[in-house]
């Protein structure tokens, strides 16, 4: 049971992840009136950090209550796949080097999924 429970924490925490930034990316996008990710907007950036910190820490969050043990190590997991993410969304993009982006997501997505799984596993009861 513990197996299930860990792989459905780290399936669920990563979906909220996704889910969170893959709605409020193109929102962002259109308020700041960025058209691809290749044109630079510090607004933008910003805003992508903050949201990809707070949907990242929730993933992290969501990871350590499903799984109940092992959370930092789970998170870990999220915080990888993360980074995969960012490297298909390079690919994608047909870039050559990460963007400011898919940097973003690499580099506060997995610190952000451990702090909230951190978090998860101080307030356990």
């Amino acid at each position: 049971m513990t197996v299930v429970r860990s792989l459905l924490g780290v399936i669920a925490g990563f979906a909220v992840f996704a889910v969170i930034v893959g709605f409020i990316t193109p929102i962002a996008t259109r308020t700041f009136g960025v058209e691809n990710f290749e044109s630079f907007s510090m607004s933008l950036l910003f805003a992508a950090l903050g949201y990809t910190i707070v949907a990242a820490t929730l993933g992290g969050f969501v990871t350590g209550v499903i799984a109940r043990q092992r959370e930092l190590p789970l998170a870990g997991t999220v915080g990888l796949l993360m980074v995969g993410m960012g490297f298909i969304s390079m690919q994608q993009h047909g870039l050559a080097r990460p963007g400011w982006y898919e940097m973003t997501i690499a580099g506060c997505g997995p610190v952000s999924a451990l702090f909230g799984a951190g978090i998860s596993r101080l307030t356990k009861r």
